[in-house]
């Protein structure tokens, strides 16, 4: 029997609500450029757009933790996200919506500095740009001398002992990335790390399944509940240590939420699985 996408809404939606009402949290400690930007957007919303916009969150979120192939694609083939989701994205890929030293990735502004003056952006850029672009967020970036983009070797180093000791998984080397397995809580968990992207530092997803195997949540991130997904680009040597930290934190989190949405639902089966 499958798991229901219309049961899983209400407590994503009560989880993420739950969430904006305390200021985000566990949101604000996400060292990515994406999650800063929505924050200032979701500040900047009347409070009935900011309902409308955690409806449209849970109802895209649920859909991690259903089996593929149910969900109804358009005729380009992808899965149409609900309209105040789509209209964020659309307004954050405006010319001019990212960009600054407050929504540029680290390793950019630590190469190029002259993205940290509105002065050398395109025009089709400037008129776009606020003052809060030029603010970094200053609990992950005090200032422009911890403008020091962490390293994969720092980060590897951090995360396999936050996973290792920490969460007690077992590591296994794959080509291009770290793949942890083991269990995390009453889950079954394998989450692939890599440290590799052209813009990011980070990049992570991860399996869940149930003690008898059965798939709970397929390449999952808890960037993914909110319109984007788990690749970390602000981190900095001074911000890693506690970053990676709570990276390990947000494992345990992840599994205890998928119990805690799967377990008024009986666990989907995949096909031949």
């Amino acid at each position: 029997m499958s798991v229901s996408c219309h049961n899983l809404i209400p407590v994503l939606r009560t989880e993420l609500g739950a969430e904006a009402a305390s200021g985000f949290a566990r949101l604000r400690r996400i060292p990515q450029t994406d999650i800063i930007w929505f924050l200032d957007y979701f500040a900047s919303l009347a409070s009935a757009e900011q309902e409308l916009l955690l409806d449209a969150l849970a109802e895209s979120g649920a859909t991690a933790f259903m089996p593929p192939g149910t969900q109804k694609l358009n005729a380009s083939g992808t899965v149409d996200a609900p309209e105040p989701l789509a209209r964020m994205c659309e307004v954050r890929n405006r010319p001019g919506a990212k960009g600054g030293t407050r929504y540029t990735d680290l390793k950019m502004l630590n190469a190029d500095p002259a993205l940290r003056e509105p002065s050398m952006y395109h025009v089709s850029w400037r008129e776009h740009l606020t003052a809060l672009h030029f603010q970094p967020r200053p609990d992950l970036l005090p200032d422009l001398g911890t403008l020091k983009p962490a390293k994969a070797p720092l980060l590897r180093k951090l995360v396999n002992a936050v996973l290792t000791k920490s969460l007690g998984l077992r590591k296994e080397a794959k080509p291009g990335v770290l793949k942890y397995v083991g269990r995390c809580g009453d889950c079954e968990l394998m989450i692939w790390v890599d440290f590799g992207g052209m813009l990011s530092q980070l990049g992570y997803s991860i399996i869940l399944r149930s003690t008898e195997g059965q798939p709970l949540a397929l390449l999952f991130s808890y960037e993914r509940l909110w319109g984007t997904s788990g690749r970390w680009d602000y981190l900095s040597e001074e911000n890693a240590p506690r970053c990676i930290d709570f990276f390990a934190e947000q494992i345990t989190y992840l599994a205890d939420l998928t119990k805690r949405l799967i377990a008024p639902n009986e666990p989907f089966h995949l096909a031949g699985g």
